[in-house]
C-alpha cells in the first residue's frame, strides 16, 4: 500500500503520555547500521519521525491495524501499509512481519547506510530488525501478565490468610480455654479433691467459655492486624497458629488420660477368717 493513500492512523499526534516503544538490538553489515522499533499503540507516522532515529538514511515503516469496517462473517478486519522511505520494497518486507506475527501496531526499521551496498540481505536484517522489536514486545506481554496474574494471586492468598487466621486464632482461644479448665480438674483429682469423671463428664461448653466477657476481652486486646502484614508473615503465622493448635491438643489428650478411672479393679486385701 502507498503512503500516498491518507490513513487517520498515520497521522502524527501529540500525546500527553509517553507510548512504549520496543527496539532491537542493533545490526551491522558492512558499516550499515539496522535497528527495529515497535509500538501497539503509537501512530506510525509518530513512530517514524522519532527524534532518535531522526540521523538515519531509511526509516522504512509498516503498520498493520483493525479496520472499522465489518464483514457478513463478523470476522476481524485489518488495514496494512507501508512507507519504504527511500528502501525500494523494504517497507513490503517489514509489513509481512506484522501479518506473520499476528500483531497490530507500527514498526520502523531505521538504517544507517555506510556508503556500501549491500544487496538483498538488507531485507534480511530489516525483517531480523522487525521481528526481534516484536518479540520485545510480546515478551514483555507474556512477563506482564505472569506479573499480574502473580500479584492477583498474592492478593487471594492474603485475603484467605486473613479469613483463616481469624478462624485459627478463635480455635486457640477456645482450646486454651479448654485445655486449662481439663488441666485444672486433672490436677484437682490427682489431689484428691475430686473423684476421676469420665472425659463425657467433664467436657465443657469451651464456646461458651470462648465467650466469656474475661476471654473475649483479651482476644480482643491482642487480636493482630492481619490486613497490614505481609504476605511472608501470614503464611508463618499460619504455621505457627497449626502448630498451637496442635500442641493444645496434645494438652487436651494428656488431661483427658488422667481424668479416665482405672479399669483395673483395686487390690482388696480379706483377711482370712
Amino acid at each position: 500500500m502507498s503512503l500516498k493513500r491518507k490513513h487517520e492512523d498515520i497521522t502524527p499526534s501529540n500525546p500527553s503520555a509517553e507510548p512504549p516503544i520496543f527496539r532491537s538490538a542493533p545490526i551491522s553489515d558492512r558499516e550499515s547500521t539496522f535497528i527495529g522499533l515497535f509500538s501497539p499503540t503509537l501512530p506510525p507516522k509518530d513512530l517514524q519521525h522519532l527524534a532518535e532515529i531522526e540521523s538515519a538514511s531509511h526509516k522504512v515503516l509498516a503498520w498493520r491495524r483493525e479496520s472499522n469496517q465489518q464483514s457478513l462473517t463478523h470476522a476481524k478486519q485489518y488495514v496494512t501499509g507501508h512507507d519504504d522511505d527511500g528502501e525500494k520494497y523494504g517497507g513490503s518486507k517489514v509489513e509481512k512481519v506484522l501479518v506473520r506475527m499476528v500483531v497490530t501496531g507500527s514498526c520502523v526499521v531505521a538504517r544507517w547506510y555506510g556508503g556500501v551496498m549491500l544487496g538483498p540481505v538488507r531485507f534480511t536484517h530489516m525483517e531480523n530488525a522487525a521481528r526481534e522489536a516484536v518479540q520485545k514486545w510480546q515478551d514483555d506481554v507474556v512477563d506482564g501478565a505472569a506479573k499480574k496474574r502473580k500479584v492477583d494471586d498474592d492478593a487471594a492468598e492474603k485475603e484467605r490468610l486473613v479469613k483463616v487466621l481469624g478462624k485459627r486464632d478463635q480455635s486457640v482461644t477456645v482450646l486454651r480455654a479448654l485445655a486449662f479448665e481439663k488441666e485444672a480438674m486433672a490436677k484437682r483429682a490427682a489431689e484428691g479433691e475430686a473423684p476421676p469423671l469420665p472425659p463425657e463428664s467433664v467436657i465443657i461448653d469451651a464456646t461458651a467459655a470462648a465467650k466469656s466477657p474475661k476471654v473475649m476481652l483479651a482476644s480482643q486486646q491482642a487480636k493482630p492486624k492481619y490486613d497490614d502484614m505481609e504476605l511472608s508473615q501470614l503464611r508463618m503465622l499460619e504455621k505457627a497458629r497449626d502448630a498451637s493448635i496442635a500442641f493444645l491438643l496434645k494438652r487436651i489428650d494428656r488431661a483427658e488420660e488422667q481424668l479416665v478411672p482405672s479399669s483395673t479393679p483395686p487390690n482388696t486385701k480379706v483377711d482370712p477368717p
